[in-house]
């Protein structure tokens, strides 16, 4: 198993059918491409990563990410830009995001 670092702090991580993990800083789904982010070695510089979809192992990304405290959702857009466009998402109490189907559901 291969674990891609990213930085000291606790990161979402991504499972892949392959064995690699990634740490990622971001996640999204356009059509059957799963673009993500991680942080260099550094931890000051963000590179974007793009896969197939398929190659994610969804159950294992989703049942990690549940144990580790975090909620795996899927947006079609990056945080940063979700946020502006659903500002009502990222205010206290606001809703949750919606989650993008994966291909195939």
């Amino acid at each position: 198993m291969y674990i891609a670092e990213g930085g000291g702090r606790e990161l979402p991580q991504l499972y892949l059918k392959d064995g690699t993990v990634y740490n990622v800083t971001d996640y999204w789904l356009v059509s059957d491409q799963l673009h993500f982010t991680t942080l260099d070695e550094s931890g000051t510089k963000w590179n974007e990563h793009t896969i197939e979809f398929s190659q994610l192992d969804l159950e294992k990304t989703t049942d990690v990410s549940k144990q580790r405290g975090f909620n795996f959702l899927l947006r079609d857009e990056p945080l940063g830009k979700y946020l502006q466009d659903h500002p009502e998402v990222g205010a206290p109490g606001g809703a949750p995001p919606p989650s993008v189907k994966p291909p195939g559901s």
